[in-house]
């Protein structure tokens, strides 16, 4: 079962977790000056995920929005036939629980044990009318989101198997580069039951397409869940091609 923990936020730096959060930088936060953290901090709390467990479902009520601090989440939509269809993944750093509706229009699910900030909605709507810089930043966070999507139909609708993979590992590379963790190798946190069902291929097709890649030697397999990228230049002139 999940964990909610209290912040202990008696408005100083010392003691202050949101200071030293090691994805700040590049969160929805990342705009606050030092003094501005430490209230956003105060209408915080974490919430701790072990692999497996939901976010929040589809259908739910929206009263809670979420920022990454560490792990990974899978969003997907069900279909009336209770199909699941996997649209996207998400990393530290990213914001999680916008809806144009009263209710989320998607599920989250943890990939493997996570670390989230979490906000009360309301309380973070009324936090954006202090900061509205902070809510152009969701904004724009979100319309990237929208974008990434947007890149995804193209993908499915044009690209072949190999370059679909591909296109999946340098968007996983360019996620870690822009942690500060290095885009190379990359961590594959997903299954690849997942991955097939994102890129809509088969179990097969993944599990033969990678072994092809291996063999062009594109990638290499480090253990189970790590891939070696071998030269990203060359992989994305053959994408551009």
């Amino acid at each position: 079962m999940d964990q909610i923990i209290k912040k202990n936020c008696n408005g100083t730096k010392d003691n202050s977790k949101c200071l030293k959060c090691n994805v700040r930088l590049i969160a929805f936060c990342g705009i606050l000056e030092d003094e501005d953290i430490l209230q956003l901090e105060s209408i915080s709390k974490d919430r701790l995920l072990l692999k497996g467990e939901d976010v929040f479902s589809q259908g739910d009520h929206v009263d809670t929005f979420y920022n990454i601090k560490s792990g990974s989440i899978k969003i997907y939509k069900l279909s009336t036939d209770g199909r699941k269809q996997i649209v996207g993944f998400l990393y530290p750093g990213d914001f999680l629980g916008m809806s144009s509706d009263q209710n989320y229009n998607y599920s989250a699910e943890a990939l493997e044990d996570s670390k989230l900030c979490k906000f009360n909605k309301i309380i973070l709507e009324n936090f954006f009318v202090k900061f509205p810089v902070v809510e152009s930043k969701i904004l724009d966070i979100v319309n990237y989101e929208l974008s990434v999507a947007q890149d995804q139909i193209f993908l499915l609708g044009k690209y072949s198997a190999k370059e679909r993979l591909l296109q999946f590992f340098l968007n996983i590379s360019s996620q870690r580069e822009k942690l500060g963790w290095g885009g190379n190798p990359i961590r594959l946190s997903m299954p690849r039951a997942d991955i097939a069902n994102y890129l809509g291929l088969t179990i097969e097709t993944v599990s033969r397409t990678i072994s092809e890649l291996k063999k062009e030697q594109l990638i290499k397999m480090i253990g189970t869940h790590d891939i070696f990228l071998h030269n990203k230049n060359s992989i994305q002139n053959f994408l551009s091609a």
